[in-house]
């Protein structure tokens, strides 16, 4: 059962939308997380809106930093922060998706975010498990 985190600097936005594709793209058994490095008090209301007009939900309700998370050695860290967020994360893969952050941007920007996550989360998906036959 792969552990894979998705970290940014905030896990208001962009690490959530991967953390909820990824529980929603993964077998039940995998182990998804997300968090950032400098974690606000409020998620990013358009992060939520572009997950629930495709029907999904995010895990947490509030941003988490990594102090929050079991201590662990993680399959697959996934920095999307484009700032090495999760380099003193212990991990056997570290990915980089240089993703900006819509900041706040028209819903436009939410909507190719989610669209690039979904389909670099399946691309890496396809990478760690075999094939079904």
């Amino acid at each position: 059962m792969p552990a894979i985190l998705f970290v940014c600097r905030h896990n208001a936005c962009r690490s959530q939308i991967a953390e909820a594709l990824g529980r929603k793209l993964a077998p039940e058994d995998w182990g998804i997380e997300s968090a950032g490095s400098h974690p606000p008090k409020d998620l990013d209301p358009k992060a939520v809106a572009i997950l629930r007009r495709y029907g999904i939900r995010m895990h947490r309700h509030t941003p988490q930093g990594f102090s929050t998370l079991e201590p662990r050695t993680w399959d697959f860290v996934v920095d999307i922060s484009c700032e090495k967020a999760g380099k003193g994360v212990s991990a056997k893969n570290y990915v980089e998706w240089d993703l900006a952050d819509p900041l706040d941007g028209p819903m436009d920007l939410y909507k190719r975010l989610f669209d690039d996550l979904e389909s670099r989360i399946r691309d890496l998906f396809r990478g760690i498990q075999p094939p079904r036959r």
